[in-house]
């Protein structure tokens, strides 16, 4: 016979008192686990299209590169034919180009494999000052002329870091033209089909693959603004690559002050100008160079991941591939691990589980 209480409708159960209790509480767990799946889904999405928009502002300016590279550096200068940059100009006589050819290597004990290559260059341009910049004279000139760029120079994770800013540098200061130790020269170029009535300044760069120009080959008048915001950029560059540099040493060169850090450069400069292509740039390519200079292409300075990043580079499609599932991969990962980090925290003290676990234990009534 059971005891009532004052509300004696049924009688005291424990067996039901205890069910309804894991019950009630199983209830609230699931109702927990159905409302936190929803209100995660709109945080994560809020979450991954931040990631993305963060991601699109970073490599704009490469997605600019990709979009625009036609356009942008084309090339479009004859150095063989009749035209070349525009017909609109008659030359005159004036030297805009400094006679000077400038190399770089670094001391003046010239490697075996340059030395014919060197010889040939210093024959074709016999009629020009010739400038070979080693280490010991462009710290030299660096402390002279530019003296706050020594300590980044000094401490360039890689060697051929210091030879590319260094160019930029001798271009900006006198002008003329530069080319790799590894260049055979067939015969000079003719710089005076460069110089136009109504361009002042004038630099002239070499196309390449997949996107962009080069750095192996450049010619300049004194003073380009092109290569004044090279120089002045080369310190934010260095510093944006220098953390990573070692574990991926290519692209840290190639960005720090490489032929993607002069691309960069050259497109900032060039989507300033009122109309494109301008006057004051011009882009040549490989084929109209042959007949003037042979690239021996040593790649002294390539190491192991080289190869690969070349591989993709010339395989766009396959870098935008790889590029998208590798973020997919990211946000995948990074979703889970919000999630299980959510689920954890909430089920660690859910609401209210304090006093439900209060009717678990054995209630008795006497009868």
């Amino acid at each position: 016979m059971f005891q009532y209480g004052t509300n004696a409708d049924k009688p005291y159960d424990e067996e039901r008192l205890s069910w309804g209790a894991e019950h009630s509480l199983e209830q609230r767990r699931k109702s927990m686990r159905i409302r936190w799946p929803r209100k995660s889904t709109i945080l994560l999405s809020f979450l991954d299209v931040f990631v993305i928009w963060l991601l699109i502002r970073q490599l704009e300016p490469l997605l600019t590169l990709l979009r625009r590279n036609e356009e942008l550096f084309k090339p479009q200068v004859s150095l063989s034919g009749k035209e070349h940059l525009s017909n609109l100009h008659e030359m005159n006589g004036s030297s805009r180009i400094p006679r000077i050819l400038h190399q770089t290597t670094a001391t003046n004990k010239i490697p075996d494999k340059w030395v014919e290559p060197q010889a040939s260059c210093k024959e074709a341009y016999g009629d020009f000052e010739y400038k070979l910049w080693t280490d010991e004279s462009t710290r030299a000139f660096l402390s002279i002329h530019y003296p706050w760029f020594v300590d980044i120079w000094d401490n360039y994770a890689f060697p051929i870091q210091r030879a590319d800013s260094l160019r930029y540098f001798i271009l900006y200061h006198y002008g003329g033209i530069y080319l790799d130790m590894d260049t055979w020269c067939n015969r000079s170029i003719p710089i005076d089909k460069l110089e136009l009535d109504a361009v002042s300044e004038y630099a002239l760069f070499k196309s390449t693959v997949p996107t962009g120009v080069t750095n192996d080959f450049m010619i300049t008048s004194a003073r380009h603004p092109v290569y004044a915001a090279a120089i002045a950029k080369l310190p934010i560059s260095n510093s944006l690559t220098r953390a990573w540099a070692q574990w991926q040493p290519y692209c840290a060169i190639m960005m720090s002050a490489g032929p993607m850090f002069l691309t960069m450069v050259a497109m900032d400069y060039l989507l300033k100008q009122a109309s494109l292509p301008s006057q004051n740039i011009g882009v040549v390519n490989q084929t109209e160079l042959t007949p003037y200079i042979t690239d021996l292409e040593s790649g002294s300075w390539h190491r192991a991941d080289t190869k690969v990043l070349m591989w993709l580079g010339s395989r766009p499609w396959t870098w935008f591939i790889m590029g998208a599932m590798g973020l997919f991969i990211f946000l995948y990962v990074l979703n889970r691990v919000l999630m299980i980090t959510f689920e954890f925290l909430l089920g660690k003290v859910p609401h209210g589980i304090g006093n439900l676990r209060l009717l678990k234990g054995p209630w008795k009534i006497k009868i």
